[in-house]
């Protein structure tokens, strides 16, 4: 009775040799495949970053920082 409740799944893969050129344009086309869906992942991605920080207003915190380090260098910058 409680073997009729389990359920065993096996699952068996079987690579069926090929020729050398079909293992080659299979591989081919799969890199370029995952070429092509990396650089459009990669640039939707920055896209939606760039229209993320254009909404925020980053010059008072950017313009405060970039006065401290011109202010720290410029007795440097006289000797």
């Amino acid at each position: 009775m409680a073997d009729d409740k389990i359920k065993l799944v096996e699952k068996h893969y079987i690579e069926i040799p090929g020729s050398a050129k079909k293992k080659f344009i299979n591989g081919l086309l799969s890199g370029l495949g995952y070429g092509i869906g990396l650089t459009i992942g990669t640039t939707l991605f920055f896209i939606i970053l760039g229209l993320f920080l254009s909404k925020i207003d980053l010059q008072p915190i950017l313009g405060k920082f970039l006065a401290d380090v011109i202010k720290s260098a410029q007795p440097n910058l006289k000797r």
